[in-house]
């Protein structure tokens, strides 16, 4: 892959987790924060675009002194967290849906434990210290995050409602179910950051069905006047499957996932522990083909 046209100023997408982060999910390799920091320098704009809430990202977001558009859980929640002069976008679940759903008896009787969580806001119906560091509750002061039964308790629409299945059995039988409800959620399973774990594996993840990384490209190119052929995108799972296809260049990381490896214009040369967006990045912007 080569960039054409180098003096163009890039609208350059970043994910997260196993992309722009290391693998403990706590650090950005100093190579891609380099990089990162300079593309902003040089009037590149660069936006993180993450399957992680508000909380969970708003600290690599003013350690890479970005300004610009912050999009959490995959696109369903697009707001501006420096200046507030874009108006918050966010893409829910209906009320009504989420209390349908929490309510079906199959459910219910499957799930050991319940997270339902809108832009700012989570419920979790027992205190559990795997989902409290896997969604990162207790990351933000302002946050508001309490251990309490949504069955009784939620109110309102959700960006992501999070349900813990007892056994691989019941799994399958809450899948069927939620079939169901196929014209309003997208359904993920386990992998919701790219990090799959035993713990996680018996996790159901809902979103609005009409939110993917994809379909955020194509706001954040039009807000920034960017052709989306000029972007450049950074990703390593398949929630970043839709955003890879749909820009100019898009790059998974060498760690990432295979099938979207094989769509990808470009794999990096590195993987997340050693700087591989960075290092792909900065020979990319000054020219080589990498």
């Amino acid at each position: 892959m080569q960039l054409q046209h180098l003096s163009k100023k890039r609208l350059i997408l970043i994910d997260l987790d196993g992309t722009t982060l290391m693998s403990n999910g706590e650090e950005i390799h100093p190579i891609t924060k380099k990089a990162l920091i300079n593309a902003t320098k040089n009037d590149h704009k660069v936006c993180i675009i993450t399957g992680r809430p508000h909380r969970a990202s708003i600290r690599f977001f003013n350690e890479l002194g970005l300004t610009t558009l912050l999009t959490n859980f995959d696109g369903a929640h697009i707001h501006d967290p420096v200046s507030m002069k874009f108006k918050r976008i966010v893409f829910p679940i209906s009320e009504d849906v989420v209390k349908e759903i929490m309510l079906h008896p199959i459910i219910k009787s499957s799930t050991s434990n319940i997270l339902i969580e809108s832009y700012n806001k989570a419920m979790v119906k027992e205190k559990n210290e795997f989902i409290e560091n896997f969604f990162h509750l207790d990351d933000v002061d302002d946050d508001e995050y309490k251990i309490i039964d949504p069955y009784k308790h939620w109110e309102g629409s959700a960006t992501n409602v999070v349900l813990f299945i007892d056994t691989e059995d019941n799994k399958d039988n809450v899948l069927r179910v939620l079939e169901k409800f196929k014209n309003t959620i997208k359904i993920q399973s386990g992998n919701v950051y790219g990090n799959l774990s035993k713990s996680s594996k018996l996790m159901v993840t809902l979103t609005n069905k009409i939110v993917n990384k994809g379909f955020v490209a194509d706001i954040l190119a039009q807000y920034y006047n960017k052709d989306i052929r000029d972007v450049i995108a950074f990703g390593d799972q398949m929630n970043d499957y839709e955003m890879v296809q749909k820009v100019g260049y898009g790059v998974a990381m060498k760690n990432g996932n295979t099938a979207l490896k094989n769509i990808a214009a470009g794999i990096t040369n590195l993987t997340n522990d050693e700087g591989g967006l960075g290092e792909y990045l900065e020979k990319l912007l000054r020219g080589m083909e990498v």
